[in-house]
């Protein structure tokens, strides 16, 4: 006769479960923040010292438009975060900080 796992296993099982996806959460959101960060940086290498509003704004845009997907080169990184639906005042200030960043 087969005896049903207890309820202190079931629980011991399901702790470890969670403990599991709450680190592999941590580090696929950790490691899709540096890929966003380093193709930023193509385009504004300075992008860590930025003030937090700009770099804020460029992250948003970029997670919008799925700025990981994309071919890590400059043109692909500016052409994401152009194709991003934006009112007029956002649209200028991306163009005022792809003008600002270094060719």
């Amino acid at each position: 006769m087969n005896k049903a796992p207890s309820p202190l296993w079931l629980i011991l099982i399901l702790a470890l479960l969670a403990v599991f996806g709450f680190v592999g959460a941590r580090y696929m959101l950790s490691a899709h923040s540096q890929s966003t960060q380093d193709q930023l940086g193509l385009v504004w290498p300075n992008i860590a010292t930025m003030p937090e509003q700009e770099r804020g704004f460029l992250v948003e845009l970029a997670h919008t438009c799925n700025l990981t997907t994309r071919e890590p080169v400059r043109a692909e990184v500016v052409d994401c975060l152009r194709s991003v639906p934006m009112n007029a005042d956002a649209s200028a200030r991306l163009d005022r900080l792809l003008r600002q960043a270094p060719h």
